[in-house]
C-alpha cells in the first residue's frame, strides 16, 4: 500500500502524544480518578501535579477554541489572561475523535472513533459519529440505541474512584453517544448559561470530599463554522463566555476547585474558492467505492485494490494542489491516531486512503436528500491553527 505513492514525504507531521497532547491531559485525569494509564502523563510538571493533588476537578470543553481563535478573538480577556500554556488536539483535529479521547482516556487509535462521517462494517452504512444517525436518510436506517457496540472503549468515568457529572446542553444530553461516552456519570441537562453555573457548582458543592465534572460548550464551534472565525457572530459567543468564565473561575477558588478549560480543537477559515465539491473532480470520484467520510479537511477515500494507483493519479492530477492521497495504514503505522495498538476496527473506518490537506482547502460531497449547507471555519486538518488548544486555569 504505502508503494502507491512511492517515499514522498508526508506534508505535515503527526500530532505528538508525548506529554502535551489532549490524550496525555485525559490520561493525567484519569490518573487522578484512580486508574493507571497506558500513556504518558502531561510533561508539564506544574499541571500534572495540581491535576493529581486536586480532589475536585471541573473540565469545561469550549468546542472550537483553539489558542489562535482565542488570541485573535479576545487577546485580552479573562480566558486569554489565565492562560497557561497549550497542547496539541489528536488526529483528525475534530470533535468525535478529540471527545472521545477525554471521554474515555485513550487515543482515536483505541477509541475507534475517528472523525464526523464513520463507515460502520457492523450497520453497512455511514453514520455520523455523535448523533449516530445514517448519513444518508434514504435506506430509512435507524439511529443507534446502544453506541458501546460500536465504541469498544470503556468511558473513564465507569471507573472513577469518585462522583462524576456531565454538564451537557439539554439537546444533546439524552444522546446515544452522551449516554456511551459519560457512563457511570450523573449527566445533567442544562438549557442557558445560568443553569450551566447553577449546576456545575452543584455538583461540586455535592462532592466535599472529592469529584469529576466535564462541561461541554459547543456554542463557538457553531458560531464559527457558519460565520467563521473573524466573525462577530464568533467574537460575541467568546465575549459571552469569557463573562461566563470569570464567574466560574471566582467560585470554583473559593471552593478550593480545580478549573481547566481548554478545546477539542481549533480553527481555520476557508476561502469560498476552496470550499471544494467532489462532483467538481469526476474523475476523483468515479474511482471512489463509497461517498466520502471522515472529515471535510482530511476525508477518508474508500477505493478498490484494482483502482488504488488510477485514484493516487486522478487526485495529483485533479487535487494535487490541495491535497495529497495518503494510504491510511501508513497515517496509523506512522502514529498520526495515537501510540498503541489499533483497536481491530480502526482501519475498516478510515478508508484505503486520507487526503492529507496541503493548505486551506476543504472538500465535500453529497449523498441523495443530504442538504450541503456551506461552512466558512473548518477544522480536521494538521495545521497548528486547528490543532494547538489552550490550557486555562483558575
Amino acid at each position: 500500500m504505502a508503494g502507491v505513492i512511492g517515499d514522498q514525504e508526508l506534508p505535515a507531521r503527526p500530532p505528538r502524544y508525548d506529554g502535551a497532547n489532549l490524550l496525555n491531559l485525559a490520561a493525567t485525569i484519569d490518573a487522578a480518578l484512580g486508574n493507571a494509564s497506558p500513556y504518558p502523563l502531561l510533561a508539564d510538571t506544574g499541571l500534572r501535579e495540581r491535576l493529581l493533588g486536586a480532589r475536585r476537578i471541573v473540565l469545561w470543553l469550549i468546542d472550537g477554541l483553539g489558542v489562535e481563535p482565542l488570541q485573535r478573538l479576545a487577546p485580552a480577556s479573562a480566558l486569554a489572561r489565565s492562560l497557561r500554556g497549550e497542547l496539541s488536539s489528536v488526529f483528525p483535529s475534530s470533535t468525535a475523535p478529540a471527545l472521545t479521547t477525554l471521554a474515555t482516556a485513550r487515543a482515536p487509535a483505541a477509541h475507534a472513533a475517528p472523525e464526523w462521517f464513520i463507515w460502520f462494517d457492523e450497520l453497512g452504512a455511514i453514520y455520523r459519529a455523535l448523533p449516530l444517525d445514517a448519513r444518508s436518510p434514504v435506506p430509512g436506517l435507524p439511529p443507534v440505541a446502544d453506541a458501546a457496540r460500536l465504541y469498544p472503549a470503556p468511558p473513564l468515568a465507569s471507573r472513577a474512584d469518585r462522583p462524576v457529572w456531565a454538564v451537557i446542553p439539554a439537546h444533546l444530553a439524552e444522546s446515544a453517544y452522551t449516554r456511551y461516552a459519560h457512563r457511570g456519570a450523573r449527566i445533567v441537562p442544562v438549557a442557558d448559561d445560568a443553569a450551566f453555573l447553577e449546576a456545575v457548582l452543584r455538583a461540586v458543592d455535592g462532592s466535599p470530599a472529592g469529584g469529576y465534572v466535564f462541561a461541554y460548550e459547543p456554542r463557538f464551534d457553531e458560531a464559527a463554522h457558519g460565520f467563521g472565525v473573524a466573525s462577530a457572530e464568533a467574537a460575541a459567543v467568546v465575549a459571552r463566555l469569557d463573562a461566563l468564565f470569570e464567574r466560574l473561575a471566582t467560585q470554583l477558588t473559593a471552593r478550593d476547585a480545580l478549573l481547566l478549560v481548554t478545546a477539542d480543537h481549533g480553527f481555520i477559515d476557508v476561502p469560498a474558492a476552496k470550499r471544494l465539491r467532489l462532483e467538481d473532480f469526476p474523475r476523483v470520484q468515479r474511482l471512489l467505492a463509497r461517498p466520502l467520510c471522515g472529515g471535510p479537511r482530511a476525508p477518508f477515500c474508500y477505493v478498490a485494490e484494482a483502482h488504488e494507483q488510477a485514484f493516487v493519479a486522478a487526485v495529483r492530477s485533479d487535487l494535487g494542489e490541495h491535497f495529497v492521497a495518503v494510504p491510511s495504514r501508513l497515517l496509523v503505522e506512522r502514529g498520526w491516531f495515537g501510540p498503541g495498538t489499533p483497536e481491530r476496527r480502526l482501519l475498516s473506518r478510515i478508508g484505503t486512503f486520507v487526503l492529507l490537506p496541503l493548505g486551506d482547502a476543504y472538500l465535500v460531497d453529497r449523498v441523495p436528500g443530504e442538504t450541503l449547507h456551506p461552512l466558512v471555519g473548518m477544522h480536521g486538518g494538521p495545521t497548528p491553527a486547528e490543532l494547538r488548544v489552550p490550557v486555562i486555569t483558575n
